[in-house]
């Protein structure tokens, strides 16, 4: 119900926009072949196996002279070799639309839904921190802004976001999350830009006792000529647990330094801030650094790679204490403009400083497929 309100909302607002829309349809097809050497996640007597994914997809995207949109639905069907209780259907639904209204005034609108039990669609969302178990999870997430233009150089954004992440099994920490934010921004000139940003962010831990967090920034990013750049951006965060009353100052902030030519980039990121947690029951401080590439070698052959260390730990409490190193890397040759073929490798070291048991080593090597055909309309 919620999704054919979204779709029906984003198609209306287009219709108000523009009277011409160009209609796009997308079907897509990816077959994988995966060895996973520890499917449980455990520290000790690890499960390994092989896996099978194959994942249909069907999108279709409307544009208008002012105005884009797009929807996509793409299930999963994995299937283990040895551990065949684990074979499963997961689902992925994405809508997302850009409405220009005018020449100052914009608008952005995205809804996510992911139902699944694999790690590996959830691993890269920030907001839910370190996943140590298998479980079927399903996870909402919206978001909304709107940006005026109130001077030549001069952008204000006002935006709402909304999650939910549940389990299929009882007794699990469970978490909703409600926030607003507003943010400027002030283009001095070609080279450097300034930004201010607040947010607010009400936790909604199920069973586990609420929480609200509120996060002021500044920020600057530097270009220095077309090929590098850096941004910089600092504050204070004031988290505050309802059930105690008890509250935690804290710094949030980050540098990130990007490196961009005609054939990739690199970006190395370090950063500080306060997060959800899922399994944490509380909102947890995550530090993290991250140092990602992406290179085109040949018009049919693309390399990327990726390195990172997190440090997650609970801000009022001692009940996680976590860090992981992770490392990814993928090569794709191009077979023609319609079909790629993707090796990809991934490794994940995870240390749980308070309770060593729950501390795993995990190995992926995949090979897919990917077929992707797109016409209009």
């Amino acid at each position: 119900m919620k999704r054919s309100l979204l779709v029906v909302f984003f198609i209306l607002i287009l219709s108000h926009t523009a009277f011409a829309l160009e209609y796009t349809g997308n079907l897509s097809l990816s077959l994988s072949e995966e060895y996973n050497d520890n499917v449980f996640l455990e520290s000790s007597d690890t499960v390994d196996d092989f896996i099978t994914h194959i994942s249909p997809g069907i999108g279709l995207s409307l544009r208008s002279q002012t105005s884009q949109f797009r929807l996509r639905y793409t299930p999963t069907f994995s299937f283990y070799s040895i551990n065949n209780d684990l074979n499963e259907t997961a689902h992925q639904f994405t809508t997302n639309g850009n409405f220009a209204f005018s020449e100052k005034a914009s608008s952005e609108l995205t809804y996510t839904l992911i139902k699944s039990s694999e790690i590996r669609d959830f691993i890269d969302i920030t907001d839910i921190g370190p996943i140590t178990r298998r479980l079927e999870r399903r996870f909402h997430i919206f978001n909304t802004n709107f940006t005026y233009r109130l001077a030549q150089r001069i952008d204000y954004t006002l935006g709402i976001a909304y999650s939910d992440l549940d389990y299929a099994e009882p007794d699990q920490s469970e978490v909703k999350t409600y926030s607003g934010y507003m943010s400027l921004n002030y283009r001095l000139g070609e080279h450097l830009s300034f930004s201010a940003r607040g947010n607010f962010v009400k936790y909604d831990y199920r069973p586990d006792s609420d929480a609200t967090m509120q996060e002021y920034t500044g920020g600057l990013t530097y270009r220095f000529n077309p090929r590098y750049s850096l941004s910089i951006t600092g504050g204070p965060i004031i988290t505050k647990i309802e059930d105690t009353g008890e509250t935690n100052s804290d710094f949030g902030g980050g540098i990130v330094l990007t490196r961009t030519d005609e054939r990739g980039n690199t970006t190395l990121a370090v950063r500080q801030t306060e997060i959800a947690g899922v399994e944490s029951g509380e909102p947890l401080r995550s530090r993290e650094a991250v140092l990602t590439i992406t290179r085109e070698l040949t018009p049919k052959w693309n390399i990327s790679l990726s390195a990172y260390y997190k440090e997650y730990e609970t801000v009022e409490t001692d009940t996680t204490d976590t860090d992981s190193v992770g490392l990814n890397g993928s090569i794709t040759y191009r077979l023609s403009p319609w079909a790629n073929l993707v090796l990809n490798y991934s490794f994940i070291d995870y240390e749980d400083n308070i309770v060593g048991t729950e501390s795993y080593q995990n190995n992926i090597v995949s090979l897919r497929l990917d077929l992707n055909y797109a016409k209009r309309l």
